[in-house]
């Protein structure tokens, strides 16, 4: 609970398809997904365990909408009224600095804004778990910071356990508690970011973690 673990590694080593697989989108080829103790399909029903976690993919997918609605988008489908919705949305707008935008079409968004907007719409859910695949990836330096910054603090704030996604060593050292480094589908090493920065596992972590 309330652990921030960053999966890194290569291109092509399957941290994105692990994060799927954790998220119900993809069926693992063997073994099986717990969640609190539970498995999930069988001890716990699919949509149920879905409800209780939001993924953030890399390419922010909107609704052709406003911002306002595309933030209220998971609250609506949980079947919350209008104005349960407002405070809740109001907060995640804040949260993230776009709460003038709340009228503004997606469609007319920058690449920045609309990630910040994909994000919001995830902390509205209030998850137990949530998923993030690469969140920052493909954007201006300045922009990337300033997401960052927001993101940390809001984790901080909030506590809510989250795996995400990353290329960059750097982007996990500084948010993750914990950082599991991938290599073909495998976890290699899992440890603090001192860990296994100090103490890489083998030869391609060392490499990896520089």
């Amino acid at each position: 609970d309330g652990e921030i673990l960053s999966l890194i590694g290569p291109n092509g080593a399957g941290k994105s398809t692990l994060l799927q697989t954790l998220a119900a989108l993809v069926r693992p080829s063997r073994g099986e997904v717990c969640f609190r103790g539970l498995k999930i399909g069988s001890d716990i029903p699919l949509l149920s365990y879905r409800r209780r976690l939001a993924m953030v993919l890399r390419e922010p997918l909107l609704f052709d909408t406003t911002v306002y609605h595309n933030v209220a988008s998971g609250l609506k489908l949980r079947g919350m009224r209008g104005k349960e919705i407002q405070p809740i949305v109001g907060r995640a707008l804040e949260r993230f600095g776009i709460a003038h935008l709340k009228d503004r079409s997606a469609r007319t968004l920058s690449g920045g804004e609309a990630r910040r907007v994909s994000i919001a719409r995830a902390f509205a859910t209030d998850p137990e778990v949530l998923l993030l695949d690469e969140p920052f990836s493909a954007l201006d330096p300045i922009i990337r910071e300033s997401l960052m910054e927001d993101l940390e603090q809001v984790l901080r704030e909030t506590r809510i356990t989250t795996i995400f996604v990353t290329h960059d060593r750097m982007e996990a050292f500084r948010l993750a508690g914990r950082i599991g480094v991938m290599k073909a589908g495998e976890i290699l090493q899992t440890g603090s970011p001192d860990e296994v920065m100090n103490h890489p596992a083998n030869e391609f972590v060392a490499s990896l973690v520089g």
